[in-house]
Parts: C-alpha cells; sequence; structure tokens
C-alpha cells in the first residue's frame, strides 16, 4: 500500500528546492494569466441561446401536436367507417383491444416482477 504524502499549507517549505518550485510555478501561472485573458461573455449572449432554444422547443412542440392530432384523426376516421360500413370488423377491433391490453399489462408487469 502507497503512502500518500500529506503537504501542510500553514507549514514553511522545509527545502529550498520547494521554495525554488512554489516560486516556478508562480511565475508560470502567472504568465499564463498575462497570455490569456478571461472572458465573461455578455448577458445578451445566454438571453438569446436561450430564446433560440425555446424557439426549436416551441416547433418541435407544434410538430408533434400536429402529427398526433392526424393520427388521432386517422384513427378516430377509420374506426367510425368500420363501425358503420363492417359492424363485425369493429366490434372484432373493439374486442380483441380490449383483451389484449390487459394480458399485455399482466405479462408485462409479471417480467418485472420476476427481474427483481
Amino acid at each position: 500500500m502507497k503512502k500518500n504524502k500529506l503537504v501542510l499549507l500553514k507549514n514553511e517549505p522545509q527545502h529550498e528546492e520547494d521554495v525554488e518550485t512554489i516560486q516556478e510555478i508562480n511565475e508560470a501561472l502567472t504568465k499564463i494569466d498575462q497570455q490569456y485573458s478571461v472572458f465573461t461573455p455578455d448577458l445578451q449572449v445566454f438571453e438569446q441561446l436561450v430564446a433560440a432554444e425555446q424557439q426549436k422547443q416551441k416547433k418541435k412542440f407544434r410538430r408533434d401536436l400536429i402529427a398526433f392530432i392526424l393520427i388521432a384523426l386517422f384513427m378516430t376516421t377509420a374506426l367510425i367507417t368500420a363501425f358503420f360500413q363492417l359492424p363485425l370488423a369493429y366490434i372484432l377491433i373493439q374486442g380483441i383491444a380490449t383483451i389484449s391490453f390487459p394480458v399485455y399489462s399482466f405479462y408485462r408487469y409479471r417480467k418485472r416482477v420476476m427481474r427483481t
């Protein structure tokens, strides 16, 4: 097992090499600070990013809502047509949906319970 060395900041450096190393590190950090200035973006930049993201979300929501409404209308139209044109087919579709949903839910719940 390796021993971790703990350097206490309050203690004075024990060797001259430590003092030199600390000075070199401080000088290097000062040079880096002088070469690369820190840029803080304006608040307007962030506000524009937020506004753009909100616009994207609104467009996506509208597209999804339109797709949902169109699919719902198609399914409703198909079921109404089936009900008036072929009542037997409508009753069969309703019966299959009524029976299959609870069976699917039961097996899914059972599978989840068996996993845990």
